[in-house]
């Protein structure tokens, strides 16, 4: 058989994301992207009720909503099952800014299927029994999570960063949790969901389907989406930097995250801010990965990003270490920043950022669900709906000087919080020694009381 050599790359062609449809229809607004021969078709609700527009005395109510919706409108589990009768899969998130429901099915039963949605969202059973075995679910589910230290280190962040309802864990913590009611999530449900129409996102193949139709069997009679303006969180006291040790005695393992506030998702540029931490921590030859993994051998990998909201946002990186190495993990971190501050990027390091988020753009976007996810996100954040091609744009603009600013613009370790998740007798003084700043001890009990 005669050899045949490997061919030749070609140029990367540029990528243009699909131009969405918009219509009104009563209440609401449906975006849609037609994409022939994508048969299952990915739609989402969303509406603009996410945690972070929770009242302080009902924290994790749209969690908690969010899965009693899947038991449907005759409760008890029913959704799921009613679902795959048509071929369709439910689909429900919460995050800080956003309540998403949606289903994917084939297109040729999508019809079906979102009747069958819109009765979910619209009139769901919300049985009592229900809401308590859901929210019993959530509470025993905070703390099978909480077991992992990273998940504890993440969620014991908030409090250090923000006052308000970020202090708080998304889902509402062990203690505010439990005081919802099924009085509660009803209310919650009728003034945010069932009362407000939203914008339905449909994506796939929509031959034959009529999106008005579809419109009016989501919306139904619900009123348009009232507008808000966000609000920036206040900060709570104390003097930064500083040091958190969330006590595990015993733990021969320490989960580190040192974070401070970012910028909201509309004051920043996304290639600038996201470019730089990927430099710093968001590929696998980031500098972070390379010290703390290749060269000191202290974690299996090491990472950063930012956590961009509508009122604010939040940088942090992250890793797992030896409990003896915590201390030199968080002084190696913030010299690895020192460094990308004072002496900015390689060309390497900025080939490596275009490439990464633009020759990939084809693959990224080669299915429904992805262009629903990235119009949801404009949907979200009141982005333009050329809004992918323009992050793409920025990418492909970048030059060492832009990545260079954006490490002094965003990257702030003089306004650091460290969050330590180990043994506190034996990180307190080796985190002193540091001289990062004041260490405090806390128990992952007293977290969120």
């Amino acid at each position: 058989m005669p050899h045949k050599s490997r061919p030749d790359l070609g140029a990367v062609a540029s990528y243009t994301f699909p131009k969405p449809r918009r219509l009104t229809v009563g209440g609401g607004t449906v975006v849609a992207i037609d994409v022939p021969g994508q048969q299952l078709v990915s739609l989402r609700l969303v509406h603009p009720h996410g945690g972070a527009s929770e009242p302080l005395d009902a924290m994790g109510v749209s969690a908690l909503t969010s899965e009693v919706l899947e038991d449907g409108p005759n409760g008890n589990s029913s959704l799921a099952p009613a679902l795959e009768r048509h071929g369709a899969e439910w689909v429900s998130r919460v995050n800080w800014d956003a309540f998403i429901t949606g289903l994917d099915a084939p297109a040729g039963r999508l019809p079906e299927a979102v009747r069958l949605f819109a009765d979910a969202v619209r009139r769901p059973a919300l049985n009592p029994d229900d809401v308590v075995r859901r929210r019993d679910q959530l509470l025993e589910r905070f703390w099978l999570e909480a077991a992992s230290a990273g998940t504890l280190a993440m969620r014991s962040l908030g409090g250090q960063l923000f006052t308000g309802r970020y202090a708080t864990p998304l889902a509402g913590g062990p203690v505010k949790l439990a005081d919802v009611t099924p009085e509660t999530v009803a209310a919650f449900h009728a003034d945010s969901v069932a009362s407000v129409a939203g914008t339905l996102v449909v994506v796939g193949d929509l031959t034959g389907i009529d999106l008005e139709d579809l419109g009016k069997t989501v919306f139904g009679d619900a009123a348009a989406v009232r507008a808000s303006e966000p609000t920036e969180p206040a900060p709570p006291p104390g003097e930064l930097p500083r040091v958190l040790i969330v006590d595990r005695p015993g733990s021969v393992q320490s989960a580190l995250v040192i974070a401070h506030r970012a910028p909201s998702r509309s004051q920043v540029d996304l290639p600038r801010a996201e470019g730089v931490s990927e430099v710093l921590g968001g590929m696998f030859t980031s500098r972070l990965n390379l010290e703390l993994r290749e060269r000191l051998g202290y974690t299996y990998g090491a990472g950063s990003r930012f956590d961009l909201r509508r009122d604010s946002g939040v940088f942090f990186m992250s890793a797992q270490v030896e409990a003896d190495t915590t201390a030199h993990s968080v002084t190696s971190s913030l010299e690895q920043v020192a460094k990308l501050r004072e002496s900015g990027v390689t060309e390497e390091e900025l080939a490596a950022v275009r490439d990464s988020n633009t020759v990939g753009l084809p693959v990224t976007y080669a299915t429904a669900r992805a262009m629903a996810g990235a119009l949801v996100d404009m949907v979200v954040h009141d982005l333009p709906e050329d809004h992918v091609d323009r992050v793409r744009a920025g990418y492909e603009r970048l030059t060492k000087e832009s990545l260079d600013s954006a490490a002094t613009e965003y990257l702030r370790p003089e306004e650091s919080v460290v969050v330590v998740v180990g043994d506190a007798e034996r990180l307190r003084q080796p985190l002193t020694d540091t001289g990062v700043g004041p260490v405090e001890v806390r128990t992952p009990d007293s977290l969120w009381t």
